[in-house]
């Protein structure tokens, strides 16, 4: 039976780092005795306004997914999609599986940021259903500046209202939608623009700090020292 108001994630599981391993997917590292997709999976199925998963990865590794699932007991892991290296494309892919399942809502999660909790989960779902859109985040304490391009700074900003965008990020479908069918911008910065696009009116969630992107082996070592000591 189809729920008309259910709230569905998509975890992107495919996108490589340089600077750890340019043939191996980061969602598939290990960090610690796990996979590093298993923590955000086990987190989703953890969270009680999250009806079902799909991942989208690689076609070479949607059988590790499955094993994955099985493995670390996510039942809720209902679809797996083949992605792109570029996440817009990869994010399509993930809607077009939803297609038949009547999601309401959507949560983005990259699976390159490990350190979630069910509870940052819900809460950014709530805020959506509210709001439209809600992010995880950390506000920015430090002064920053605009840079456009080059070194030349244009403009400071030192009232503490800038945030940094983590994962996830919930949003209603028609709102997601309307953020990935504008064409603003260059196709080069089109993460970019799509992310403008969909966040600028995004209610924030604050998050640990920790709970960043896996870009190098450091930061791997460094997230999963931070999850031993939430435990």
């Amino acid at each position: 039976m189809i729920q008309t108001h259910s709230a569905w994630a998509l975890v992107i599981a495919c996108g490589k780092s340089e600077q750890i391993s340019p043939d191996v997917d980061t969602a598939f590292l290990q960090m610690g005795d796990q996979p590093i997709l298993s923590h955000s999976l086990i987190a989703l199925e953890r969270c009680l306004e999250i009806d079902g998963i799909v991942v989208i990865a690689a076609k070479d590794r949607m059988d590790h997914v499955v094993g994955m699932a099985r493995m670390y007991g996510t039942p809720k892991l209902k679809k797996i999609a083949v992605g792109a290296v570029q996440k817009t494309t990869s994010i399509r892919a993930g809607l077009k599986a939803l297609e038949d399942v009547g999601a309401s809502l959507v949560v983005l999660h990259e699976a390159s940021q490990p350190c979630i909790s069910p509870a940052t989960i819900s809460e950014t779902i709530k805020n959506a259903k509210r709001y439209g859109v809600s992010a995880a985040g950390n506000r920015i304490e430090a002064p920053a500046t605009v840079v456009p391009k080059g070194l030349k700074a244009t403009k400071c900003i030192a009232d503490n209202s800038i945030w940094e965008i983590h994962s996830p990020v919930a949003a209603k479908l028609d709102v997601l939608q309307k953020a990935l069918a504008s064409k603003a911008g260059s196709s080069k910065n089109e993460e970019a623009n799509f992310m403008e696009r969909l966040c600028k009116t995004a209610h924030m969630v604050q998050v640990d700090t920790f709970a960043r992107r896996i870009r190098t082996l450091s930061d791997i070592q460094i997230i999963a020292g931070a999850m031993r000591v939430k435990e």
